[in-house]
């Protein structure tokens, strides 16, 4: 999706659509391209924006808000297998892609589906899940959604379900994989990964991370 105009709650409805799935009639991820006339602080103040947003949106429809299990920035040139992020049992991971001259693809997958119809799941493939998949991709090629091209000069917001299958779910998952084409120390991928949790508004911590220090700092974890 080309952002033309930065309205938040109009993305923020898009994404609760097509993230915040209940069925897998819908992907589990979007894709949001900023094009390159912001900054990096104005771009983080969006993710802020979109969470606060989208938390705002969840009390309406599920009864919990979003709360901040991590929010960092770091240099990202590490291949990855298809997995989920390590957070609460109902959680949501935005990846915000600034410009960046490495290459690189990612990689959405289903489970949900592979689960469900896929000859080479075990019948209790839920039940015993593990959040990275350890067999052989190609069983799960009839799942996989390669995101349109991550354009090298614009910034992009990835946010995706990395929900867990428990039995009680509201929210269906998918799993997510990351491939660096050409990668080159002498350069940077900054990624700012904010992983939220939903849950009941009375357990969420008052100890919250510090927005404005994630918006505002020119720190990059390598």
């Amino acid at each position: 999706m080309e952002i033309r105009e930065i309205n938040i709650p109009n993305i923020a409805k898009h994404c609760i659509e097509e993230v915040f799935r209940k069925t897998t009639d819908k992907p589990g991820f979007v894709h949001l391209d900023f094009g390159n006339n912001i900054g990096s602080h104005q771009f983080r103040s969006i993710m802020v924006e979109l969470k606060k947003e989208l938390s705002n949106l969840t009390q309406q429809r599920f009864n919990k808000k979003l709360s901040y299990h991590w929010l960092v920035r770091f240099d990202q040139q590490v291949n990855t297998p298809y997995h989920l992020d390590n957070a609460g049992d109902q959680s949501f991971l935005m990846l915000g892609y600034e410009p960046s001259e490495i290459e690189s693809e990612l990689y959405l997958a289903d489970y949900f589906k592979y689960a469900n119809e896929s000859e080479a799941a075990s019948k209790d493939y839920l039940e015993n899940f593990n959040p990275v998949f350890i067999n052989n991709d190609t069983s799960l090629e009839p799942y996989t959604t390669k995101v349109k091209q991550l354009k090298k000069a614009a910034y992009k917001i990835v946010l995706i379900n990395n929900s867990k299958p428990k039995v009680d779910r509201e929210t269906l998952g998918v799993f997510h994989k990351a491939s660096i084409i050409n990668p080159d120390k002498n350069k940077s991928r900054i990624v700012n990964s904010m992983i939220v949790n939903m849950i009941p508004e009375d357990d969420i911590d008052k100890n919250q991370i510090d927005e404005m220090e994630f918006i505002s700092t020119d720190t990059v974890s390598k």
